[in-house]
């Protein structure tokens, strides 16, 4: 009788492939982790350490003397707490802004009947590629007299052309039935929007609402250009001083405290970094369950 030949089976070398396949992107995911973790563990420990560890290269992942100098002298900073309230208003202004723009443009150039929908789908698609430029742009906010306003710093990111495109598409994935029953109902179109439309599309403005806030809350070159009174300075514009000028020389205190080998320069700079970015961390866990979701918005929505 001829020997039957053992042979292994389908499904388990499917199974082992599968599984290194996993612990190799595991792998990968840990390593990533660690390279984008570091730089940002490191600045948290640098702006808690004494200035001797930092000299000598010894902090890593955590504080070493622990020491909050650094952020004593920050938050005694001149104009710190305005300068904070400044970028909190500009940067909720700048979303609202955006979200109620871009939404009530998309929704319009979705509507069949809309005549110029053609017309501003080209229009728009032409700035994604082809801007004014610094020059002409400051020429329109001197022009219009926005100059040295937050609104110098709200209006140019109204509405940008790619969230236009994105918006749009979720909305025709939007049963085009619940609008003509609001219709027959009586609804006019705004209260379609706002009742129908925008409920329908949480992760939508969750993901690019934050997006939004981000940009506007860390971009300092718009106030750079258009803000002139310390007293209407975002907080960026106090990073900046601190961070890339002598301004940690001029803070009060600083420089004895320096010249003693009590304070370190950096941890005033990377203090200033952390307070900076602070608010924005602890408005994510609030949006991370529709972030998620929104993130797969262009990928899904034809």
């Amino acid at each position: 009788m001829a020997k039957a030949t053992l042979r292994p089976k389908r499904g388990h070398g499917i199974r082992n492939d599968s599984l290194a396949v996993d612990i190799v992107i595991q792998i990968v995911m840990v390593l990533l982790c660690i390279v984008f973790l570091y730089p940002f563990l490191n600045v948290i420990a640098v702006s808690f350490s004494s200035n001797s560890m930092i000299t000598t290269g010894q902090v890593t992942f955590y504080p070493k003397e622990f020491t909050t100098k650094g952020y004593e002298l920050l938050f005694e900073e001149q104009n710190i707490w305005a300068a904070y309230l400044n970028t909190i208003l500009i940067a909720v202004g700048a979303t609202a802004v955006n979200l109620v723009a871009t939404s009530m443009l998309a929704y319009a150039m979705m509507l069949p009947e809309f005549v110029l929908h053609k017309f501003l789908s080209v229009f728009l698609l032409i700035t994604m590629f082809f801007s004014g430029g610094t020059v002409p742009t400051y020429l329109l906010i001197k022009n219009l007299n926005l100059y040295n306003t937050w609104w110098a710093l709200i209006l140019p990111t109204a509405v940008a052309a790619y969230n236009v495109f994105v918006y749009r598409a979720f909305y025709k994935g939007i049963s085009p039935e619940i609008r003509e029953a609001a219709r027959i109902d009586g609804a006019s179109e705004p209260r379609i929007l706002a009742s129908i439309y925008v409920p329908l599309s949480k992760p939508l403005y969750a993901t690019f609402g934050l997006f939004s806030l981000v940009n506007v809350w860390n971009s300092y070159y718009e106030a750079l250009l258009y803000i002139s009174d310390a007293d209407k300075m975002p907080i960026q514009m106090i990073l900046r001083r601190i961070v890339f000028s002598s301004g940690v020389n001029n803070m009060a205190g600083a420089l004895d405290m320096i010249n003693h080998g009590s304070l370190n320069p950096l941890n005033v700079q990377y203090a200033c970094v952390i307070a900076t970015i602070g608010p924005i961390l602890l408005v994510y866990p609030f949006l991370q369950k529709y972030f998620a979701q929104g993130m797969q918005v262009g990928a899904v929505k034809g």
